[in-house]
């Protein structure tokens, strides 16, 4: 029995720790897209949904009861992710500090007022629909997979 309780905890810490890499990784790469592209996180986030998904879907994050919930909420993560790279990006830019230095001396209260200048309702909604995307993605992954 115990063995089996110490297989489930440790299964569930790697999914959790899988599902936060994928999840960040993903922010990561759409704040780098949108301070390249200059456009708005919430846009690469909502291309974004779909390979974050099917990755966590790959990886066994996605489990047929919690799957919609865990793929929306790991898309809401990844946008506030992005934002927040982009903000202290914004911060640098303007302050002139290296990337880390800019947020140390900014702190999180200023990443988050910068990041709320770049929300808008067209971002609140592209947000939105993003994890509506992946909880539909998450959803008919998991009904595919069940059928025998």
């Amino acid at each position: 029995m115990q063995r089996s309780a110490l297989a489930r905890i440790a299964s569930g810490v790697a999914s959790g720790f899988g599902w936060l890499m994928c999840t960040l990784a993903t922010g990561a790469v759409a704040g780098f897209t949108a301070l390249v592209f200059a456009v708005r996180p919430c846009w690469p986030i909502l291309l974004l949904a779909l390979p974050l998904t099917l990755v966590l879907k790959f990886c066994g994050c996605l489990h047929a009861r919690w799957g919609a919930g865990i793929a929306a909420l790991a898309v809401l993560v990844a946008g506030f992710y992005a934002a927040s790279l982009v903000a202290v990006a914004r911060i640098a830019a303007v302050t002139g500090y290296p990337f880390g230095q800019a947020f140390a001396t900014g702190g999180a209260g200023l990443t988050l007022q910068v990041a709320k200048f770049g929300l808008s309702a067209a971002a609140v909604l592209a947000y939105a629909g993003a994890a509506v995307l992946a909880a539909i993605i998450a959803t008919w992954l998991a009904s595919s997979s069940n059928r025998p």
